[in-house]
């Protein structure tokens, strides 16, 4: 495609950031208004309404006009301006029309998880107090009341909208309206009454609340231009073309899933295919043909994983197209000299291993992709440098909620830039400094605290001042309370968390993060902690995944009988994959000596939100971990 086809030209490097300038956009609503009228035919949105159903697309216009109609409809019920539309949703056009319906109007919308606990959502409600809810269905609605019980004070005055057809089972209160969404929306087209559009760039975009791995969430506060400046730094830095599509997964109540799979989608003109069954992603890809496509490591993981196992169960001549074909990709990237760039076949022999091997592995994901982006977690440099052999262009990032979130990635800055073991230079517009005094191994004298000075720094916790004061040096300067380094050239890279770092008796410090995400590249391993705080040496609890155990087990002659909870318990196995762990995965030059577990527990049970082990976000709640294996640690310990 012809580099004209990108709807918007490159942000100047020089540009001040302080807010919009020019044609800018000043709010997310005035955003989509300018895509509208730019690529109206377009398709917007492609969805799968219900299981075994075609796909159905939406074009710019008509999302445009539905978004305004929903915020006609959230005026027309009482949400004012400084409001708040609080959502309880998977992604979906409806999720999206009410985000930009209610920034039309000048409120913020707060974004909770489906799968939430009730309780979670009762906290956040009351914290944030909006003016109306919308839920995705009459079983939300009953887990809503559930946990809201019979006070009518405890519901939002504007009431209550519930997507689909079906009739509510448990309704709030007498005097809680609810609204159905398409008698919503029907209402908001057929209103004649006018809405003044919000212009105001630094008002209220979202409420996005924090996953609470050590207490109660926390309301991220993130203006129009937080996000705003994130989505204009990278308008062009990237390939994305006028029609291109996406397959859209990533979770828009998270700011990495928002800010990029969302609204720097629509700032594009990218037609977004939601995926319906995020069990098959893979097969959802191969219809829909993304050319972008956004995950997170886990995601990648599971595709090395699936790829490397496959190959290395190849036999006879296809096991030696594979190995010619790895040897062809590598010679290829080592001669062009760069990192994470994918780097096109050349040559007849090239050519012709990369049609084998490497094409019928990029068709698993439809073929058509152009880059990929990876964030929200650590990217292992291994899985980075198999997606760029695969021949795929892929990107880490680096971000938080309160950062709206980008704060450096890869890719941005232009083909050739991008460094593996880094997460890229730091955005435009923004700078990092790093607080050495914040950190206090004589190992590592360079690392600390990393500082973000910008336009993308959150104005606060909502309702919390006291959180505010602890990360909020000033306005526009944030404490991340990660652990990282930049080097000479400006590439930053993340070390690790301040307060998840322990220290071993040896006054060693280890940091468990990127060792955890090298252990979950074992094929045996689902998920992984790594602790010995105040301990010898370190020890770690696994979430095996089962299958892939007991087969291995059983083709080491290890006794791989019984129910997988016998299984987990056995010392024999425990012994067996600590040290396939170690022979495998805990390596230098990633592991140092001192940082090599022990000692392992495992857990048969998966770590999940229901079980609450993990935040809505994915993320591990190391205290309820640690918690559950009380008696097991204080063994080790002993």
């Amino acid at each position: 495609m012809a580099e004209e086809k990108m709807a918007w030209a490159r942000q100047p490097d020089d540009r001040q950031w302080d807010g919009p300038e020019g044609e800018d956009p000043r709010t997310l609503y005035q955003m989509l208004m300018t895509s509208v009228e730019r690529f109206g035919s377009e398709p917007c949105f492609g969805y799968i309404p219900e299981a075994g159903m075609a796909r159905v697309h939406l074009t710019y216009n008509e999302f445009g006009e539905l978004a305004t109609s929903v915020a006609k409809s959230l005026n027309d019920v009482g949400v004012k301006a400084g409001d708040r539309v609080a959502l309880i949703l998977d992604n979906s056009v409806q999720w999206a029309a009410l985000s930009y319906g209610a920034n039309a109007i000048g409120a913020a919308y707060t974004a909770m998880y489906t799968h939430q606990h009730g309780a979670e959502w009762a906290y956040i409600l009351n914290d944030s107090t909006p003016a109306i809810l919308a839920v995705a269905g009459p079983e939300t609605l009953d887990k809503l009341v559930d946990n809201l019980g019979d006070d009518k004070a405890a519901y939002p005055p504007c009431g209550i909208i519930m997507l689909g057809d079906e009739e509510a089972n448990k309704l709030p209160p007498e005097g809680v309206t609810v609204h159905k969404w398409s008698e919503f929306v029907a209402a908001g087209r057929a209103s004649e009454n006018e809405f003044e559009i919000a212009d105001d760039p630094f008002a209220l975009n979202t409420l996005i609340y924090t996953s609470g791995t050590t207490g109660n969430p926390k309301g991220v506060m993130l203006t129009n231009w937080n996000t705003l400046s994130n989505i204009l730094c990278v308008q062009s830095a990237f390939k994305i073309y006028v029609g291109d599509k996406n397959a859209a997964f990533l979770p828009w109540a998270h700011s990495f899933g928002s800010t990029f799979d969302l609204h720097w989608m629509i700032r594009c003109g990218v037609h977004i295919n939601l995926i319906s069954d995020l069990t098959k992603i893979a097969d959802e890809c191969i219809e829909i043909k993304p050319a972008v496509l956004l995950a997170v490591p886990r995601v990648w993981n599971k595709f090395y994983d699936r790829v490397n196992s496959q190959f290395e169960a190849a036999t006879g001549v296809k096991k030696i197209l594979i190995g010619k074909a790895k040897k062809h990709a590598s010679r290829r990237i080592a001669k062009a000299g760069v990192e994470c760039d994918a780097v096109p076949a050349s040559g007849f022999f090239d050519k012709l291993f990369d049609k084998l091997v490497w094409k019928k592995v990029r068709a698993r994901f439809g073929g058509n992709i152009r880059f990929c982006m990876s964030g929200a977690a650590a990217l292992s440099p291994d899985v980075a440098e198999f997606i760029q052999m695969v021949g795929f262009s892929c990107y880490e990032g680096y971000g938080l909620t309160e950062t709206a979130p980008l704060v450096a990635a890869n890719g941005w800055s232009g083909p050739g830039k991008s460094r593996l073991r880094t997460v890229g230079l730091v955005a435009n517009g923004v700078k990092v400094t790093i607080d050495t005094d914040a950190w206090d191994d004589p190992d590592r004298p360079d690392e600390g605290e990393i500082i973000v000075h910008g336009p993308n720094v959150m104005k606060g916790y909502w309702n919390n001042e006291a959180a505010t004061k602890e990360v909020i040096m000033e306005p526009g300067v944030f404490r991340t309370g990660d652990l990282g380094k930049l080097d000479k050239d400006g590439y930053l890279a993340i070390t690790g968390r301040v307060k998840s770092q322990f220290k071993l008796e040896n006054g060693k410090y280890v940091s468990p993060a990127p060792l955890e995400e090298n252990l979950k590249l074992s094929p045996l391993v689902e998920q992984a902690v790594l602790d010995g705080r105040n301990m010898l040496k370190t020890y770690l609890i696994v979430h095996p995944n089962m299958e892939a155990m007991k087969a291995a087990m059983g083709a080491a002659g290890v006794d791989a009988s019984g129910s997988d909870a016998d299984i987990c318990a056995r010392q024999g196995t425990r012994d067996w994959l600590l040290a396939e762990l170690k022979a495998n995965n805990m390596k230098a030059p990633v592991w140092k000596g001192y940082e090599v577990a022990a000692n392992l527990i495992l857990d048969p049970e998966e770590w999940t939100t229901d079980n609450d082990m993990l935040t809505p976000s994915m993320k591990v709640k190391l205290r309820n971990l640690l918690s559950h294996h009380e008696s097991e640690i204080a063994k080790i310990q002993g």
